[in-house]
């Protein structure tokens, strides 16, 4: 899967930030901002996926777009975050509706779990490895992330809150 691919060159690069002294700061802050990058767009859809199928949920394949809701983003953010090519997971409806509570509250959850969980520990494995603007990365992540997990339990269309909604339609 590319996006596996996608992730591990993500994992790589924050690998030679950290470890590469022969590169320049620069050069391996860059590193470490593409790979961020790349484990932050790459670890989403993927997860969903992983959970769906071990849940029983069943896939017609992946799509590349933009978000599905530009509009929870902030005025500067959200052209980009329409046009920013990310991947999503593409259920059988029918699948979907067949599995259980759980089962859906388990997919929609899988993805902004994987998504924060993989993104903070690439930040953090950075920083305890001393790579270069790897603290500032760090803060970031941390308070990207909560933001995101907060309004992705808000919105409707958030992952959390489709999964809440799951757990209620027992």
């Amino acid at each position: 899967m590319s996006q596996c691919a996608a992730a591990a060159l993500g994992t790589g690069l924050i690998a030679v930030a950290a470890d590469s002294y022969r590169l320049g700061v620069d050069l391996r802050g860059a590193a470490l901002i593409v790979g961020f990058i790349l484990i932050y767009l790459n670890t989403h859809a993927v997860a969903h996926w992983f959970v769906g199928r071990i849940v029983g949920i069943r896939f017609r394949g992946f799509g590349l777009r933009g978000t599905d809701h530009p509009e929870n983003y902030p005025p500067g953010l959200r052209h980009l975050m329409g046009v920013l090519p990310m991947w999503v997971a593409m259920t059988e409806p029918e699948s979907r509706r067949r599995a259980g509570p759980r089962a859906r509250a388990a997919m929609y959850a899988a993805g902004e779990t994987s998504t924060t969980v993989c993104s903070v520990a690439a930040a953090a494995a950075a920083f305890l490895a001393h790579a270069p603007w790897a603290r500032g990365l760090l803060v970031f992540a941390v308070l990207w992330n909560l933001g995101a997990s907060i309004v992705v339990s808000m919105i409707d269309k958030g992952d959390y809150a489709k999964a809440r909604r799951a757990l209620r339609a027992r």
